[in-house]
């Protein structure tokens, strides 16, 4: 039976109940946590909520988490991968056209409406908040998207497809539209927009996208559905 030395050279059983105990309380503290953070925002959240609201003691909280700045952390870390992971161009590659714009544009503001509480959270706890932790992360969030766009628009201009332009830049102009636009029009209001309002968002953001680009020679058309969309 698998197991550790114990000190008379036998063997201890591993106490894997314990461990899948341990698991899932960790589980649910963090859904718990996350409930109230998007519900109370950072500051208003407590530990005593998080505990009551996920039926466990206070210890046990500290046996997982050293304080609300980690359960914080912690929890956050699924909606950032997804809101990472809906912007991998992937499949797309590097097309400019409309249509392909508008795809990608509408999978970022379907992750964002899928984790707006949270997300907007973390975006006020950087602008608030005394952690610098918060606002470090928030940075590293949106210097990785910008960064991803700029070396997508190197990779347009290597091909000879768009002008010689201040990438990086660009790149973060553009980051900030459909940043703000995420949170003004998802992330503030009371309930979260229904899917013709997010098409609508992101075929704005898409169309601004699309006419800040310096293109010299369209490869891809943009599909004539997607350009009758935005001049509606």
């Amino acid at each position: 039976m698998p197991g550790t030395d114990g000190a008379d050279g036998g063997k201890q059983p591993v106490r894997r109940g314990k461990n899948v105990r341990g698991l899932r309380t960790r589980q649910v503290l963090l859904e718990a946590a996350l409930s109230c953070f998007s519900e109370y925002g950072y500051a208003g959240t407590r530990v005593s909520d998080i505990v009551f609201r996920a039926g466990v003691s206070q210890g046990n909280f500290y046996r997982h988490f050293q304080s609300k700045t980690e359960v914080f952390l912690e929890s956050l870390r699924p909606s950032l991968e997804e809101l990472t992971a809906s912007t991998r161009r992937g499949a797309v590659g590097d097309g400019v056209d409309l249509d392909t714009m508008i795809a990608l544009t509408t999978s970022y503001l379907t992750s964002y409406t899928r984790n707006r509480h949270i997300l907007r959270v973390m975006r006020e706890a950087a602008a608030t908040s005394s952690e610098d932790r918060f606002a470090e992360l928030w940075l590293e969030q949106r210097g990785s998207y910008v960064e991803r766009t700029a070396r997508w628009l190197r990779r347009l201009h290597h091909q000879g497809r768009i002008e010689e332009v201040d990438f990086d830049l660009l790149a973060d102009v553009l980051g900030s539209a459909i940043e703000q636009t995420a949170y003004v029009h998802i992330g503030l209001p009371a309930e979260a927009p229904r899917p013709e309002r997010i098409r609508e968002l992101a075929v704005a953001v898409a169309t601004v996208w699309h006419r800040s680009l310096p293109i010299l020679e369209e490869s891809e058309g943009a599909g004539s559905s997607a350009a009758a969309v935005a001049t509606r």
